[in-house]
C-alpha cells in the first residue's frame, strides 16, 4: 500500500460523503474509527431537498471537539446548486472551500453526482479546468494564512484520466474515483494508475488515488491497493452493516 505523507488519512479506510450533509452525526461518525469521513455534499447557499447549506454543517462540525477524534479527517464535500453553470462553478467552489477552511482537512469536488456530471461534458471541458485551476489558486491564497487544507476531486473512475494532467499541475492532492458498487476486478483501476505513473504526471506529485464502490471485503481493499490506490472509502457497505464494517475490510 501506497501512502502519500500529506494524506495520514490514508492509512485507514475513509467513510464517504453522502451518510451526513448537515453535522447531525460528526461526533458519532468521527469516532467509529475511519481514518477520515467527508461530510456533504453541500452547497454554498441552502437547497430545498437536497441540503441545508454549508453553514450548519460548519456550526455542527465546529462543535466537535477534535482532540477526542483526531483520527478521523474531516473532509468537506462540494455540490452545485441546480441553476450552477459552467461559468458559475469556480464561484461556487471558492467560496465553499474559503468558508470550509478553518475546519476541514480536504475539500473534495463533487463531480460523481449525477447532477454534476454534467459538466464533465466535452463543451464544458475548458470552463471545468479553467474553474479547477482557480480553485487551486484560492487555496494557495488561504493557504498564506499558516493554515493548508487540501484539495481533492470526486469523480466517476472512467472520466479520471481526462483531469489527471491538470489535477497534477494544480497540486490537488487526492483523486476519489467512483466505480458501481457491482463492479467487478480492479483492471480499470491499474489501467489509471498506469497512466498517473508516467514520468510527464510524475514530475509534478501525482494526486494520491482513494477508490470508492465495489469495497465489501478485506480482499477487496488488498485489489484495490495492489491495482494503485492509495486509499479506499465506503458507503453502502456502512450503510448496510454500520461500524462492523470496518471489520470487514481488515
Amino acid at each position: 500500500m501506497m501512502v502519500t505523507s500529506r494524506l495520514p488519512w490514508l492509512a485507514l479506510p475513509g467513510l464517504a460523503g453522502g451518510i451526513d450533509k448537515d453535522g447531525s452525526r460528526a461526533a458519532e461518525l468521527l469516532g467509529l474509527g475511519f481514518g477520515s469521513v467527508e461530510f456533504g455534499s453541500v452547497t454554498v447557499h441552502p437547497v430545498a431537498g437536497f441540503n441545508h447549506g454549508i453553514t450548519m454543517l460548519l456550526t455542527r462540525l465546529s462543535s466537535v471537539d477534535r482532540a477526542a477524534y483526531k483520527r478521523s479527517a474531516i473532509g468537506i464535500g462540494l455540490g452545485q446548486p441546480p441553476e450552477a453553470t459552467a461559468e458559475t462553478l469556480a464561484d461556487e467552489w471558492q467560496a465553499g472551500l474559503t468558508a470550509a477552511w478553518p475546519v476541514a482537512d480536504y475539500v473534495s469536488l463533487n463531480l460523481s453526482a449525477k447532477a454534476n456530471q454534467r459538466f464533465l461534458a466535452a463543451a464544458h471541458r475548458s470552463s471545468l479546468l479553467a474553474a479547477l485551476r482557480a480553485v487551486a489558486a484560492c487555496r494557495d491564497r488561504l493557504a498564506e494564512t499558516g493554515r493548508r487544507v487540501q484539495l481533492a476531486v470526486k469523480i466517476p473512475l472512467a472520466e479520471a484520466a481526462g483531469l489527471l494532467e491538470t489535477l497534477t499541475e494544480s497540486g490537488f492532492s487526492q483523486l476519489t474515483v467512483v466505480r458501481p458498487d457491482h463492479a467487478v476486478g480492479f483492471g480499470d483501476l491499474a489501467d489509471l494508475d498506469k497512466l498517473t505513473n508516467s514520468a510527464r504526471l510524475t514530475d509534478g506529485g501525482r494526486p494520491a488515488i482513494v477508490v470508492v464502490g465495489g469495497i465489501r471485503t478485506a480482499a477487496d481493499v488488498a485489489a484495490a491497493y495492489a491495482a494503485g490506490a492509495n486509499g479506499v472509502q465506503v458507503h453502502r457497505l456502512f450503510i448496510e452493516h454500520g461500524a462492523a464494517c470496518l471489520a470487514r475490510l481488515t
